[in-house]
């Protein structure tokens, strides 16, 4: 089956000559596919579907949204902003754990499909998964390769020197990783 982490399925539709379409959006570009019969259109839409879930642990294994950046990511942090700015520590209150592996599972099942609503998701749930999500990645947001340097950067005493070498490890950080990293922190400068 084919992988499309950034794309948008929309279920077979019937067209006026009562054929399916199959219509997938990805990156701003929509794909029309058309199966041979019913049973090749829902074949590929299963296919299709079952493969746009998270495929491990990794960042480049997440779907994207369009701002290139986890879903998981995207979506917790727009619900947090949105919903719990206004509440004190909302980062040191734990969910329930059921609740958060629930709410995990989804989103590794298929993070385009998930939808936090306020009547139905807990602050502390969404800001335990966003928690659990980055302290389970395979690989950090820093990279297991830059590790040392940062550990490095840390110790220099002069916070401008400090600081400088901060924006170098950030340039060397791969895109998505640095996307996802101005994503977090831009979050918890607001909050």
């Amino acid at each position: 089956s084919t992988s499309c982490p950034n794309a948008e399925l929309v279920p077979p539709m019937e067209t006026p000559e009562k054929k399916e379409l199959l219509i997938l959006v990805e990156m701003g570009r929509t794909f029309y596919l058309q199966g041979l019969s019913r049973a090749d259109s829902a074949a590929w839409y299963a296919d299709i579907q079952a493969s746009a879930g998270g495929r491990g642990n990794a960042l480049r294994d997440q779907q994207l949204s369009r701002g290139d950046i986890p879903i998981i990511v995207d979506s917790c942090i727009a619900f947090i902003t949105q919903y719990g700015l206004r509440h004190e520590g909302i980062y040191r209150k734990n969910g329930a754990k059921s609740r958060i592996k629930v709410l995990m599972e989804e989103f590794r099942r298929d993070a385009r499909n998930v939808k936090l609503r306020i009547n139905d998701n807990f602050i502390e749930d969404v800001t335990d998964v966003l928690k659990r999500f980055f302290r389970e990645l395979e690989d950090p947001v820093f990279t297991l390769e830059l590790h040392p340097q940062w550990k490095e950067a840390a110790e220099i005493s002069s916070k401008p020197q400090r600081l400088e070498r901060y924006k170098e490890l950030i340039h060397r950080l791969p895109r998505l990783n640095s996307k996802t990293l101005a994503a977090l922190i831009g979050h918890l400068y607001r909050s």
